[in-house]
């Protein structure tokens, strides 16, 4: 099987850098995808005017699945080298541009066969012009592919509200250029990312740059079935509300057109701004949590049967689609960049979860057409399949051993919860209200000895000692708290089933089975801590 670039640094769970030291190594050269999502807006998606272009849509993103599978078996069967890699880039800026000219041409005279010849070259074309990308992100630290993903989509649907203003033809002479355009900056973008490794490796004197870890190798077969049959039934709740009611595609007005794209620009500056900026915590299930209101608002908003609600709904619901290819874009790099599985396979494997169920969702309305009589239980079906979504995919409980996201967790939350946990600790030994039945006490211990015993660095010590997770830490430090499973639920915004199963992942992984021996074991880790502090 082929292997994905080795030039990867370890990721761990480390404060972001600061903002300003990002600027000087960025280059537009990275936001290639600009480029590929402008493509897709003009040839694919009526440039955003409405929901999606109703048939040639279905069957471009038909035509993208069935090459996606064929793909996958290839690449699975006989892997899929560098010079592969090149020769299919080209070929799919030939298909993307062929697909250009002959959606242009079927405009002037319109012609079945050539509609038809022309969704086939898109939804073909797309498959590695867009996916090719990922080869490029898996090089990027998180900050920075976090920064590009959401700045290329913000980017890109404020030139997609542009293009939306102007004639049908001209944006097709404009996505004419775009597949060449992508391919020139993914070239620059690797010649860059090769300069910036081979510094790397001169500074440090190493021959070649660490590798990723590969945490996600011994994940159980289950947490990644549990996401790819949630993010499906997601994409298949997105499909049908975005045929809701008729099938036919909504147009929007020029107002909800802007509404649609700068909100999505909006959301992913200030995506950026939290997570890399201010440095706050970012969770996979919140964002996409995101993405589930805005159906719901938006499905809400349509079953009213107001001309102004109708188009609101289907501006939401715009939203929410554009807001989750994000999304899966760069849960895709995250899982990639901690697996041992090629880039390509898991981005293969997303897609296909996204567009296929999307797809069949949105034909599914398209051929039903149901009556105002069937609304209610439409919608009554979509809420049902998010519901299921939320339940299957949008639970910060998978994967265990490692959070999605990781790299973004607040330093400020965790070194809040430490210090807490270091006060209560530091209390004077001989004063009972300051401890809680079952908490070590440590007599005679100095002010000093008391700090470098805090439970902070115990907390560190025994995740290296026995690999617990930061989410396993955060229980851990909870628990010693003295709080209660409901308590650590509310304070980590999960549920108190979720909190047990940490609790049990955390007794196994430290072969223990009670809050005292937990205890115990962080005690243990102080008294290594003081031993070594001797020698």
């Amino acid at each position: 099987m082929g292997t994905s670039t080795s030039n990867h640094i370890t990721a761990q769970a480390k404060p972001s850098p600061a903002f300003s030291s990002l600027l000087p190594l960025f280059s537009l050269s990275f936001c290639g995808l600009v480029a590929v999502r402008i493509w897709i807006q003009c040839n694919l998606y009526d440039r955003y005017t409405s929901t999606d272009s109703g048939i040639i849509t279905i069957v471009s993103n038909l035509a993208r699945v069935a090459l996606i599978v064929i793909l996958i078996a290839i690449v699975v069967r006989h892997g899929f080298p560098k010079r592969s890699q090149r020769m299919l880039g080209y070929a799919s800026a030939f298909a993307m541009t062929a697909a250009s000219i002959l959606f242009l041409v079927n405009v002037e005279t319109p012609n079945h066969i050539v509609l038809f010849a022309a969704c086939v070259c898109a939804g073909c074309g797309i498959v590695w012009g867009g996916g090719i990308w990922i080869t490029v992100y898996e090089r990027f630290p998180p900050d920075e592919a976090l920064i590009y993903a959401f700045l290329s989509l913000g980017a890109s649907s404020m030139l997609g509200f542009l293009l939306g203003l102007l004639p049908a033809t001209f944006t097709y002479l404009v996505a004419m250029v775009m597949p060449a355009l992508s391919l020139v900056m993914l070239q620059r973008s690797s010649q860059l990312l090769d300069e910036r490794d081979e510094a790397l490796r001169t500074s440090s004197g190493a021959a070649t740059l660490p590798k990723r870890d590969t945490v996600y190798d011994g994940e159980p077969k289950s947490t990644f079935a549990r996401l790819i049959a949630g993010m499906a039934l997601f994409n298949l709740a997105l499909g049908i509300a975005r045929g809701y009611p008729s099938g036919e595609s909504i147009a929007l007005t020029i107002p909800f057109q802007a509404i649609h794209q700068f909100s999505v620009l909006l959301i992913s500056l200030a995506l950026i701004w939290w997570a890399v900026a201010k440095r706050r915590s970012i969770r996979f299930s919140t964002l996409w949590n995101i993405s589930v209101t805005l159906i719901i608002i938006g499905v809400l908003l349509l079953a009213l049967s107001d001309s102004t609600a109708t188009l609101a709904g289907a501006t939401f619901i715009s939203i929410s689609n554009t807001f989750a290819v994000g999304l899966l874009w760069f849960s895709c790099y995250d899982i990639a960049r901690h697996s041992g599985i090629p880039s390509y396979l898991i981005l293969g494997v997303g897609w296909l979860a996204h567009v296929l169920p999307r797809e069949i969702g949105r034909a599914g309305i398209w051929l039903l057409e149901p009556h105002s009589s069937e609304a209610i239980l439409v919608i009554a079906f979509v809420v049902l399949l998010l519901a299921l979504a939320m339940v299957f995919l949008l639970n910060d409980s998978i994967p265990v051993k490692r959070h999605l996201f990781a790299e973004f967790r607040s330093p400020q939350a965790n070194a809040s919860v430490q210090a807490a946990l270091a006060d209560r600790y530091a209390a004077p030994a001989g004063d009972p209200a300051s401890r809680q039945e079952g908490e070590p006490a440590h007599d005679g211990a100095t002010p000093k000895v008391r700090e470098e015993a805090s439970y902070a660095e115990h907390l560190s010590q025994l995740g290296k000692q026995y690999s617990l997770t930061e989410r396993e830490l955060e229980v851990v430090g909870l628990l010693a708290q003295g709080r209660s499973r409901i308590s650590i639920g509310e304070k980590l915004y999960i549920s108190e089933n979720t909190v047990r199963t940490y609790v049990k992942n955390i007794y196994a992984k430290l072969d223990i089975h009670s809050k005292q021996e937990l205890l115990d074991r962080l005690e243990e880790q102080g008294s290594h801590g003081q031993d070594e502090s001797k020698l």
